[in-house]
C-alpha cells in the first residue's frame, strides 16, 4: 500500500504503486483543479516514463492543460508554477527513497506544496472524464536560467567544489551551474537513472565523495537526491557534516542579505539557528517537523525563510516554497569565497552536539505515553510531540513515528556527553511509563 502524505503519495512501482493508480490521481488532481493548468516533470529513476505517462493521461481526460517540463528537479516545478501562474503542478519523485519506488507530489499556485484538507480534497476528487481532452505542450524549464542569474557570473570564482549527483535530474544541470559561477567542479555519480549510492544523503556515508574532496584538494563537497531538493555536505577534509549546517550557512547568507528576519525551523532544529538568528536580531518560530509543516508556518507568519536542521533542507519562499538543495549550493559557495574557506564560515556558528535513539513501541500506545510524560515535565512544548528545554541550554525531543511502531527521542548540548545521557535517560523514561501503562490495563 502507498504512502500518502502531504509530502507525496510514495511506494514501490507494481508493488505500492501503479499506473492505473497514476492515471487516477491525474484524474483526480485535474478534477480538483477545474481543468486547469498544470506543469509536469520527472526524475530520473527507471519507472519516470512510465508513471509520468499515466498522470498526463489522466490530467488530459480530465481536460487540463499540460506543460510538460520532462526530466527536472522538484524546486523547478515549483518555480514554474509561481511563475507562469498556473494552478497546479506534478513532480513524478520518490525523492530521497530507493531506486524501486516511486511518487507523486503535488504542487498548487501560488507555487507551494499542499496542505493538508487540500490532500483531503484531491483524495475525494472525481474521477470522470470531461467533454473537452486537455492539451499537452512540451516545455523547457525556466528554474535553471532564474538560478543561473541569480548566482551571478564568478560569484564563487576559484573554489574547488566536489559534486556527487547521485544518478539524479541534477546530473542534468548542477555542474553547469557552479561551472558559471566560476567553481573549479569535480562530479561523480552522474549518468542519469544509475544510483551508485543510496539516494538519501543524510543517509548514504557519502565515502566516494569524501574521497574526492580529499584527493583533489577541493574546498566542499556536495551530496544531493534523485530530484535535487535535498543537499549534504561535507568539509574540506571529506567529513560529512550534519544537516543543520546546510540549513545555519544558508540562513547566514540570507540574514546579511534581507529586511525580514522573521525565520521559521523545524522543532527538531539545532539552536545554533536560534542564536544565529538572534544575532540579527531576528525571529525564530518553531514548526512540526516536516517541510510541509514549516511552509505553513512561513506562510501564516509572512517570514522570510526557513527550514529543517535534521535534513538541512532551506526554503526561501521569494525564489521557491520548497527546499531546494541546488540553489543552496550557490549560496555557500558565494560565502566561501567570501570567508576564505568553509572551516572559517562554520567557526562563527555556536556548536552543539545532537543524539538520537529509539523505542520500539506499538504506535497506538505512543499519544498515551507522550501524553504520560508531558505531565511530569515542567512547561513541556508541544508543538510536535514533547520538547524539553534544559536550564544548561540543551533540549530533548520526543516524537512517536506516524509510520513506524517507534517513538524517536532526539536530544542537543553543549557536549555529546550530555546529549547521549539525554537520550538514555529519556529511553529508560519512556520504556518506565510503558511498562506501567501496560500493569494498570486490564488482562
Amino acid at each position: 500500500m502507498a504512502i500518502v502524505t502531504v509530502s507525496g503519495i510514495r511506494g514501490v512501482v507494481n508493488t505500492d504503486i501503479d499506473e492505473a493508480d497514476a492515471i487516477t490521481y491525474g484524474l483526480k488532481f485535474g478534477s480538483f483543479l477545474r481543468s486547469g493548468t498544470v506543469a509536469v516533470a520527472a526524475d530520473t529513476r527507471k519507472t519516470a516514463w512510465l508513471m509520468k505517462d499515466a498522470i498526463l493521461s489522466g490530467l488530459l481526460t480530465s481536460g487540463c492543460t499540460v506543460f510538460d517540463l520532462g526530466f527536472s528537479s522538484t524546486p523547478s516545478v515549483f518555480k514554474e508554477v509561481s511563475l507562469r501562474g498556473l494552478d497546479g503542478g506534478i513532480i513524478v519523485t520518490s525523492s530521497h527513497n530507493p531506486p524501486e519506488w516511486n511518487g507523486i507530489k503535488f504542487v498548487i499556485k501560488p507555487g507551494r506544496g499542499v496542505f493538508e484538507s487540500e490532500l483531503n480534497s484531491i483524495q475525494s476528487a472525481s474521477t470522470q472524464p470531461v467533454s473537452r481532452y486537455g492539451r499537452v505542450f512540451p516545455n523547457r524549464p525556466s528554474y535553471v536560467e532564474i538560478l543561473r542569474n541569480k548566482a551571478g557570473k564568478d560569484s564563487a570564482k576559484g573554489v574547488k567544489v566536489a559534486l556527487d549527483l547521485a544518478g539524479g535530474v541534477g546530473s542534468l544541470f548542477i555542474p553547469q551551474l557552479v561551472s558559471y559561477q566560476g567553481s573549479i567542479t569535480h562530479a561523480i555519480h552522474g549518468t542519469p537513472g544509475i544510483f551508485p549510492r543510496i539516494i538519501d544523503p543524510t543517509v548514504d556515508p557519502l565515502i566516494a565523495l569524501s574521497n574526492l574532496v580529499t584527493t583533489a584538494d577541493c574546498d566542499v563537497g556536495f551530496a544531493y537526491d534523485c530530484d535535487a531538493d535535498r543537499l549534504v555536505i561535507t568539509n574540506q577534509k571529506g567529513r560529512k557534516l550534519p544537516g543543520d549546517a546546510t540549513l545555519l550557512i544558508c540562513l547566514r547568507y540570507f540574514l546579511e542579505n534581507t529586511r525580514n528576519r522573521q525565520i521559521v525551523v523545524s522543532v527538531d532544529t539545532s539552536l545554533s539557528a536560534e542564536d544565529l538568528v538572534r544575532e540579527y536580531n531576528g525571529k525564530i518560530i518553531y514548526s512540526k517537523v516536516g517541510e510541509p509543516n514549516v511552509v505553513q508556518k512561513i506562510i501564516e507568519n509572512n517570514a522570510g525563510a526557513g527550514g529543517e536542521g535534521s535534513s538541512g533542507g532551506y526554503i526561501e519562499p521569494s525564489f521557491v516554497m520548497c527546499r531546494d538543495g541546488v540553489y543552496a549550493s550557490t549560496m555557500i559557495l558565494k560565502l566561501i569565497r567570501s570567508e576564505g574557506s568553509l572551516s572559517q564560515l562554520l567557526h562563527q556558528f555556536v556548536e552543539y552536539h545532537q543524539d538520537r535513539g529509539k523505542v520500539e513501541i506499538d504506535r497506538k500506545l505512543a499519544g498515551e505515553i507522550l501524553k504520560v510524560l508531558a505531565g511530569t515535565e515542567r512547561e513541556p512544548d508541544m508543538t510536535d510531540g514533547v520538547k524539553i528545554r534544559m536550564d544548561d541550554k540543551s533540549w530533548v525531543l520526543i516524537r512517536g513515528s506516524n509510520t513506524e511502531n517507534v517513538i524517536r527521542v532526539s536530544a542537543e548540548a553543549k557536549s555529546a556527553q550530555r546529549s547521549g545521557e539525554l537520550v538514555k535517560d529519556y529511553i529508560n523514561k519512556i520504556n518506565e511509563i510503558a511498562l506501567d501503562l501496560s500493569k494498570s490495563k486490564p488482562t
